[in-house]
């Protein structure tokens, strides 16, 4: 079974997680054309702000079908994109993929531990979700450590996973199971939160 959501406001006391909105595409893409950003991503990015407008229309769409969640990563303090977090239930409606990207200037500042926090708090308080996995390139340890400070798990190396820029490239597997979180569900609680269920889809 997955949710939708009419509404979503998760504050962290370094981020804030919101839904993300085509006006968010001219910030976004300025970020996101980085190459340190574009090189961790699992595709090639987008070529023009337009093409990154017209995807994120279509991502509110898909968040009304439950199949995925697609937030914004603010500034606690300030509004604003700099990042980008993507939770995805398409295989399995309790199995959740994260997906995520950060802004190179935000980077090692706390920011994306934290957001990835947020993230399972919502997947796991909210939509009865049993694991979080996600899969990075092998040699990104800045990403590697973010899942590693929230529990997450290295359960093995996927050889030639993607297909990125004419190379298969190699990924970390990473998850973090519900009994897991239990255990330390305190510490994934956001400072505050506004999440309303809209609907239950069989």
């Amino acid at each position: 079974m997955s949710k939708t959501f009419s509404h979503i406001d998760i504050l962290g006391k370094k981020i804030r997680l919101l839904p993300i909105r085509p006006a968010d595409a001219e910030a976004a893409y300025r970020l996101m054309k980085d190459e340190a950003v574009l090189v961790n991503l699992a595709g090639d990015g987008p070529t023009s702000e337009e093409e990154l407008a017209d995807t994120y229309r279509r991502r509110e769409e898909e968040m009304k079908t439950g199949g995925s969640c697609y937030l914004a990563i603010e500034l606690a303090d300030q509004p604003g994109i700099i990042g980008g977090m993507g939770i995805h239930f398409r295989f399995n409606p309790q199995q959740a993929d994260l997906g995520y990207w950060l802004g190179e200037q935000y980077w090692n500042k706390g920011y994306m531990t934290e957001a990835i926090r947020l993230a399972c708090h919502l997947a796991f308080e909210y939509c009865g979700t049993v694991r979080v996995y996600a899969t990075v390139f092998t040699g990104n340890t800045g990403s590697r450590r973010a899942l590693e400070k929230n529990g997450f798990s290295l359960d093995g190396t996927m050889r030639s996973h993607v297909y990125k820029q004419g190379s298969w490239l190699d990924c970390w597997f990473f998850s973090l199971l519900r009994t897991e979180w239990k255990v330390k569900r305190d510490r994934f609680k956001p400072n505050r939160e506004e999440v309303v269920i809209a609907t239950e889809k069989e």
